[in-house]
């Protein structure tokens, strides 16, 4: 291509007006030429620099730093993908030229989003004192899903599972959590999960470390109260009155008589259903005269069943843990009252509920402590408070 603009453009202003080949002009224009291949060559890493991703990623030595469009007093931002600090410096050919480790507050940040992915600097708040001092508190929101927001943020891989863990009775972190949802999370600096609080549209829901007793929701209840093991929990709190027995009955809306494949319990409108069993929802929609309905399969060749539901609090295909929310009753599909009909079968035949041992779960393990409990829950506000 460069031999045609030559012999094209460049070679007849070669020769003199009497067609003789001028070498003063030749050695002048083979100069210029030669000159200008030479500075495109030079310029091209720029040009490629330019129109590449905005957040190309730069080693220095065993820390990769991330480019962003977040400013600080007219400085560029860098956060360390593999440490929890923020870096600000300036960048310049091929490398970071200098950069300084900040302790920044989040008002002090204003992030950017690139054109790749969403840039947010985190906002957090160091303990100082305390039993936890040198652990942090950091505050994000959701972009994609909470495990890829939460590693942006340098929050490591051990909290964020802790979080899922001890949570995922309270939020369902596939489906319920949106976009612009929020999130908390405390760890010390043995990256030991202290404290977390997701908060939806709808609903949230907080966890906190009550020394060495373990994980308990913000109500006092310790996490995984209702043990797992060989007995079924109860599907309500309190006291399980049954207002239908299991097997023959006159229907209360046939008026005939007809086997009842399970048990009617007296629960008011809106009582909270809970699992009897871990297990997987097959089904969380209306079914025939049962109305709302929940079914769940468990291991062994069990099977429970909740109906006349008046909302649903897991979906198809979820897994749950025994003593988990599930739904709330209600009076849906052919019904006289608001109740909760429960069925239980083992290999498609039917068991009576109530002659198979249950652990009632209306006094779950606690805090040993309500005071020192609520101190903690006001200490973890007041920090949260204080990140803006």
């Amino acid at each position: 291509m460069i031999f045609a603009i030559y012999s094209h453009i460049l070679e007849p202003s070669l020769y003199s007006g009497e067609g003789v080949l001028d070498l003063s002009r030749f050695s002048k224009q083979f100069r210029v030429l030669g000159g200008g291949v030479l500075l495109v060559f030079a310029y091209s890493p720029m040009l490629w620099d330019l129109s590449s991703d905005r957040n190309a990623l730069f080693d220095e030595g065993k820390i990769v730093l991330s480019r962003s469009d977040s400013v600080l007093d007219g400085r560029p931002i860098f956060q360390a993908r593999l440490t929890d600090s923020l870096i600000s410096g300036y960048f310049g050919k091929d490398k970071l030229l200098s950069f300084d480790i900040m302790g920044l507050k989040s008002s002090q940040v204003t992030g950017v989003d690139s054109e790749t992915r969403s840039t947010e600097v985190s906002r957090f708040a160091e303990i100082k004192t305390g039993p936890y001092k040198g652990g942090k508190l950091i505050k994000g929101t959701i972009h994609s899903n909470f495990y890829v927001d939460a590693r942006n943020l340098s929050i490591p891989v051990r909290v964020i599972d802790k979080v899922i863990k001890s949570l995922s009775s309270k939020i369902d972190f596939r489906r319920s959590l949106k976009k612009g949802d929020q999130f908390e999370i405390a760890f010390d600096s043995k990256n030991e999960l202290i404290y977390s609080k997701i908060k939806t549209r709808r609903r949230q829901a907080s966890v906190y470390k009550f020394g060495k007793e373990g994980y308990f929701f913000e109500n006092g209840e310790k996490v995984g109260g209702a043990q797992s093991g060989g007995s079924f929990a109860a599907p309500i709190r309190g006291k399980m009155r049954v207002s239908s027995p299991f097997g023959l009955r006159v229907h209360p809306v046939t008026k005939r008589y007809k086997r009842h494949a399970g048990v009617d319990l007296i629960a008011g409108y809106g009582t909270p259903i809970y699992a009897i069993y871990d297990g997987i929802v097959t089904r969380a929609s209306r079914y025939s005269g049962y109305g709302k309905c929940v079914d769940i399969k468990h291991k062994n060749g069990y099977t429970s069943r909740y109906a006349h539901l008046s909302r649903y609090a897991v979906r198809s295909g979820a897994r749950v843990k025994k003593g988990q929310l599930i739904a709330y009753s209600g009076s849906s599909g052919v019904a006289t009252g608001p109740h909760l009909h429960l069925e239980l079968a083992r290999n498609r035949v039917n068991l009576n509920p109530m002659r198979v041992k249950m652990i009632v779960a209306d006094n779950p393990k606690r805090v040993s402590s309500k005071a020192r409990f609520s101190s903690l829950k006001n200490y973890f506000s007041k920090l949260s408070d204080s990140v803006k």
